[in-house]
């Protein structure tokens, strides 16, 4: 922790090769881009945009499963946001009990439905034979800017294409590079036997698409911001975000550059 805090002061002043866009480009994301969301929405930006997205242990914020860690979603691979957006903004499903040849293999399976997929749910169901299957949000709709929720209005994207943010990622406590002893006292009590066995068997509901870093993120890393519908039709908000951010990009849930 104390080399992660150290990290973090190091690198919240440097500067920072950030994207550039212009009003109407499509934003595209690139392997390693970590995106945010706050529910506090414009005075939570303005929070970390004052102070860095910091852990609750230290802030005294509401205690998460992680109190040492931001959570932040980590792309597994090059996307428009566009498309990412539709994806998270479906559901992830369990087929529990997947019959083979009329026997019950005790195997589930989970996938994501995309949104423009969800009016189809039957079809997709039909394609397994299956005791019992279930829906339900994907992690990031409750957390992130969506197609479908318009209470969480801020998304925040940081950059991932530079050094100084891999290093910090050495700190993230989803991965198995630190081990089970050593992550023990970063994760909360109540839930680490769990935690201990999901994060070594990971699946569409405890997913591999996000990371916990210890400590935090500072916000020169913030190269884009993304609002929900209610914060792109008010001007008076975008206005103060530029204030805020004033060389970063805002885009909307259409994945296009609209400040």
């Amino acid at each position: 922790m104390i080399n992660q805090i150290n990290r973090y002061f190091d690198y919240k002043d440097r500067n920072i090769d950030l994207k550039k866009y212009e009003i109407g480009d499509e934003v595209f994301l690139n392997k390693g881009t970590l995106l945010h969301g706050t529910y506090k929405n414009l005075e939570g930006l303005k929070e970390i945009v004052n102070n860095g997205l910091i852990s609750s242990w230290f802030i005294n914020e509401r205690l998460s499963k992680y109190p040492s860690s931001v959570g932040v979603w980590n792309l597994k691979g090059d996307c428009k946001l566009s498309d990412y957006i539709n994806f998270y903004s479906g559901g992830t499903i369990l087929y529990a009990g997947l019959f083979e040849n009329g026997v019950d293999t005790q195997q589930n399976k989970s996938s994501v439905v995309p949104y423009d997929e969800m009016n189809n749910i039957i079809d997709i169901v039909k394609k397994f034979n299956c005791h019992m299957w279930t829906l339900e949000q994907t992690k990031e709709v409750r957390f992130m800017p969506s197609l479908v929720q318009n209470n969480v209005q801020i998304g925040i994207i940081f950059n991932g294409q530079n050094n100084e943010i891999k290093n910090l990622l050495n700190g993230d406590i989803l991965s198995d590079s630190i081990n089970d002893e050593d992550v023990k006292e970063f994760v909360n009590p109540a839930y680490y036997e769990k935690f201990i066995k999901d994060r070594k068997d990971k699946d569409d509901f405890f997913t591999d698409r996000e990371s916990a870093i210890l400590f935090g993120l500072p916000a020169n890393f913030i190269e884009g911001i993304l609002v929900g519908r209610e914060y792109e039709s008010n001007n008076q908000v975008l206005k103060e975000i530029k204030l805020l951010l004033p060389d970063c990009y805002i885009c909307n849930l259409d994945g296009i550059v609209i400040a």
